[in-house]
């Protein structure tokens, strides 16, 4: 069996095939014997037709068909093995040459995990992080804006009706609590005065701020080393996200009581037009994918078996008919995906 491959633009690989008549007749009774399972004939029980019988019925191209499926499989299945090629879709097979007492001949086109060429992650992500400077203060202002909110959150509305069918809502200013121990008291036991409250306030507020932060500078290392990453993305690469943001929020409509036709009327909008306002974010995804897997590789990054497990018990615990093996994959994704965001954000 002759293999060649052939790199093609947009990270594809063409894999041409020739396999010698002997090589390929080899296959001549496992390929009889499956259309022998599939055929009837007067006389005879089903995968008992002889020969002769079922190519004058069907042709002999009935069972070539049949030994080339089995010879290109087994074919395909050598040339990604011995080229360590990872396919991200589903070939597309071109038979070129299939005849009796002939070799056979085909090629095969598919797209491949592309090769990824990174930045200098490490000093991107370093240039980044000083960037993003420090985290902002909590202010007195900020503070009081929230107790204000909290105050008018208490108090009672009024209807004021404007024509027969439209109101207005307007707070009851006179109902509006005093700022005062008795005021903070009412969020519970652990709050005795304004100050306890306030020191609440300040602390949820730092906590807002801290997470803002981290997740503005983990966007911003991505984006800073996927805007300088050199790749071929294959188009199937994107449209699987595509489909997978799809499937997502098909799943939150229908979680919340919605339909998907529902939906595109509501929004006003065809598949094809969500998929084109959607591509720019699902290439963005993609791109974040290959990057983060790429660094995982070179520096060794990986979470643990137990580190697994453990995220999926607190996963089976919560959901219901989930599919253990694919939310494995799934928590090592997500659990790599954090290890190596970290080690971006602590290698400085």
């Amino acid at each position: 069996m002759k293999i060649e491959i052939k790199k093609l633009e947009k990270s594809k690989v063409e894999i041409t095939v020739v396999v010698p008549e002997k090589d390929f007749s080899a296959y001549h009774d496992r390929g009889l014997k499956k259309v022998q399972e599939l055929v009837e004939a007067d006389g005879f029980r089903k995968g008992n037709v002889p020969e002769n019988i079922i190519v004058g019925k069907y042709g002999e191209m009935a069972i070539l068909e049949e030994m080339a499926n089995m010879c290109i499989r087994d074919a395909y299945i050598k040339a990604i093995d011995d080229n360590k090629i990872i396919p991200v879709a589903d070939p597309k097979i071109n038979i070129t040459k299939i005849a009796k007492g002939n070799p056979l001949e085909f090629t095969i086109i598919v797209s491949v995990m592309p090769e990824v060429k990174l930045p200098n992650y490490k000093k991107l992500a370093q240039e980044k992080i000083k960037e993003a400077g420090v985290i902002e203060e909590v202010t007195d202002k900020e503070i009081e804006d929230v107790i204000e909110e909290l105050r008018k959150g208490r108090a009672k509305y009024q209807e004021h009706e404007h024509t027969d069918v439209e109101h207005e809502h307007k707070i009851d200013e006179s109902t509006i609590p005093e700022l005062n121990d008795e005021f903070a008291q009412s969020f519970g036991e652990n709050f005795k005065s304004v100050d306890d409250l306030k020191n609440k306030v300040r602390e949820n507020l730092k906590l807002e701020k801290e997470q803002k932060h981290h997740e503005k500078s983990r966007t911003a290392i991505l984006e800073g080393i996927i805007g300088e990453t050199k790749t071929d993305l294959p188009d199937e690469m994107v449209e699987q996200e595509l489909e997978r943001m799809f499937a997502q929020m098909k799943h939150d409509i229908t979680r919340f009581g919605g339909t998907w036709e529902e939906y595109l009327k509501h929004s006003n909008k065809t598949e094809e037009n969500i998929k084109e306002d959607w591509r720019k974010d699902a290439v963005k995804r993609t791109m974040s994918q290959l990057v983060l897997a790429e660094i995982s590789l070179l520096e060794k990054i990986k979470p643990t078996d137990v580190e697994v497990e453990t995220e999926l018990v607190r996963l089976l615990a919560t959901m219901q008919d989930v599919d253990e093996e694919r939310a494995k994959a799934y928590l090592y994704q997500a659990l790599s995906n954090e290890k190596v965001l970290t080690f971006l954000e602590e290698n400085n």
